[in-house]
């Protein structure tokens, strides 16, 4: 056993699971399978049997009755041909379609539907020799091995015994007639055919808990494996963490524009960018950053002045100015006290002068 397979002590995620499963991989006993159609056959023998061989037997007997009296040409063969054909039709179509029914619920009760064309194409690695001696000495080998002598001891077992329960009606076989005997050889056969299909559905069961555990065990993964997968699902922890701050930035700035209606004056530049001021006198040293946005952000701003009656001032290079420099909730640096100051000076003595809405317009 590889370091490998010793460091792989975790259980395989669903992730991996799905994927296996998309490549063709799943736990499935074709003991399984095998056993669920011999019990659907024993079944269909014990309720279908005797019927089925009667009707062939009557139509066989009419077959032979006509075929001593007619001439042989094509002209009349034909129709005896074409006749026994739907019967023999009609009377496997049904057993062969109930095998075949059993055999699809026999798989898709362990695996689920199915679809993957990965297993059919050409992989030459199990033509390596190492491939085939790990499939030799692995869990697998015993355990096939062992179970093939147990299934073949039980079923003598079960034969040996079921006959025997039989031997009895042996004697009485001379004063059946050749009806009631065909009878009897199908009700002894489907008694002996249900206890094999008993015993072998008990061993199907086995097989799966085992074939379960195996495929378990083979998709076990370590702890790297467990990191490398969330790092493909989810991406680099970097590129996530810059994807979260981005984010949280985003919807800082989305909910700051709210915070427009609280503004004395947005600065725009004029489309593109707007930045909203406001500032209270005698409680603030300067004017302060309320809220900022470019693009749709920068639009919803403005409509917001437009609605709330906030004066708007084109100022392009000031305002590009703090947008790129000044964060939301910070006050405004020194370096542009001049400029803003001129703005706020306008904006207030406009609004003493106009009590109405301010119009937008140039700082003067």
């Amino acid at each position: 056993m590889s370091q490998d397979d010793l460091d792989r002590n975790q259980p395989a995620t669903p992730y991996k699971l799905q994927r296996a499963k998309e490549r063709g991989q799943a736990a499935k006993s074709a003991d399984l399978v095998a056993a669920l159609v011999f019990v659907v056959a024993a079944g269909y023998m014990a309720s279908r049997g005797f019927d089925s061989i009667s009707a062939q037997f009557r139509f066989d007997l009419s077959l032979l009755s006509q075929a001593g009296r007619m001439e042989t040409s094509a002209a009349t063969l034909w129709p005896l041909i074409s006749a026994g054909l739907r019967s023999v039709l009609s009377a496997l179509a049904p057993f062969l379609g109930a095998l075949m029914l059993a055999a699809v619920v026999g798989c898709l009760v362990q695996t689920g539907p199915i679809l993957s064309f990965e297993p059919l194409k050409a992989d030459f690695g199990r033509l390596h020799p190492m491939q085939g001696l790990r499939r030799l000495f692995s869990m697998r080998a015993p355990f096939d091995a062992v179970r093939a002598v147990v299934k073949l001891t039980l079923l003598c077992l079960v034969g040996y015994l079921s006959l025997k329960a039989l031997s009895g009606q042996f004697y009485a076989l001379a004063n059946v007639s050749p009806i009631g005997y065909l009878r009897m050889l199908v009700d002894d056969l489907s008694a002996v055919a249900l206890r094999m299909a008993g015993i072998l559905a008990l061993i199907a069961l086995l097989d799966l808990a085992f074939t379960r555990r195996e495929f378990a065990r083979k998709m076990r993964m370590s702890h790297r494996e467990l990191k490398d997968e969330a790092k493909h699902r989810e991406g680099d922890p970097r590129i996530r963490a810059r994807m979260r701050e981005l984010r949280r930035e985003l919807r800082k700035r989305s909910q700051s524009i709210r915070r427009t209606r609280d503004a004395d004056v947005v600065i725009t530049n004029p489309t593109h960018v707007a930045v909203a001021l406001r500032y209270e006198h005698g409680r603030m040293a300067s004017p302060q950053l309320l809220a900022k946005g470019a693009g749709h952000l920068a639009a919803a701003m403005r409509e917001i002045a437009a609605r709330h009656r906030i004066p708007v001032v084109c100022n392009p290079v000031l305002a590009r100015q703090i947008f790129r420099e000044l964060p939301v909730d910070q006050p405004v640096p020194p370096e542009l006290y001049a400029q803003v100051a001129r703005i706020i000076v306008w904006v207030f003595a406009m609004r003493e002068r106009h009590p109405s809405p301010l119009p937008a317009g140039e700082a003067k």
